[in-house]
């Protein structure tokens, strides 16, 4: 759960980066820097959506794996 855990922090860093970036674009005056903290809170809420479906997606495969090796009996003898 080290690896889950590490991955939710950097979500929420993500996530909290494009909504710092996007509160300073409605404060600043000038409308370059405004498009690229606009442009910069854009690349860091996609980032943190990639980074939350990959962990959907390595959860979910690791659920089936585990439920599949639950499932299947072997018999060694």
């Amino acid at each position: 759960m080290k690896l889950e855990a590490a991955i939710i922090t950097v979500i929420g860093v993500c996530i909290f980066l494009a909504f710092y970036f996007a509160f300073l674009s409605f404060q600043t005056v000038d409308d370059v820097v405004k498009k690229q903290f606009v442009t910069i809170a854009l690349y860091s809420l996609i980032a943190g959506i990639v980074m939350f479906a990959s962990l959907m997606i390595h959860l979910g495969i690791k659920k089936i794996i585990s439920t599949a090796e639950d499932s299947a009996e072997f018999d060694w003898e």
